[in-house]
């Protein structure tokens, strides 16, 4: 896992589950549960290879969470916030993972995406 020690593995899984517990169905997306279903694929857009499997699991779960132009808009935004604040992100790689993953989720992954002009 790199540099992500055994404690901050637990305080993800930890966050992850009270996150599910938390969410309710019918409500807006929140930035909170995209993170949650992207944190897989942190490695990936930092060092680019092939996307882990839950990875793209969690991007086929961005794609269900967010079927309408709000939720989509909102995803962006918070892709886009998400991606500035991570050192080292790659946005080309960021760019290829829907097409790695064989998702079409329509919400871009870059850091300089205009999250209005999404449809």
């Amino acid at each position: 896992m790199g540099n992500i020690t055994k404690n901050q593995t637990m305080l993800l899984l930890v966050f992850t589950l009270l996150m599910v517990i938390a969410y309710h169905e019918g409500e807006a997306i929140q930035c909170s549960q995209i993170t949650m279903y992207l944190a897989p694929c942190l490695s990936y857009v930092k060092g680019g290879g092939n996307p882990p499997p839950p990875c793209c699991a969690g991007l086929n779960n961005l794609k269900a969470s967010a079927p309408g132009k709000p939720d989509k808009q909102a995803a962006c935004q918070c892709l886009k916030n998400v991606a500035n604040a991570i050192s080292g992100f790659n946005d080309d790689n960021a760019k290829q993972l829907p097409a790695k993953c064989g998702v079409s989720v329509g919400v871009p992954f870059s850091k300089s995406v205009d999250c209005n002009s999404i449809n």
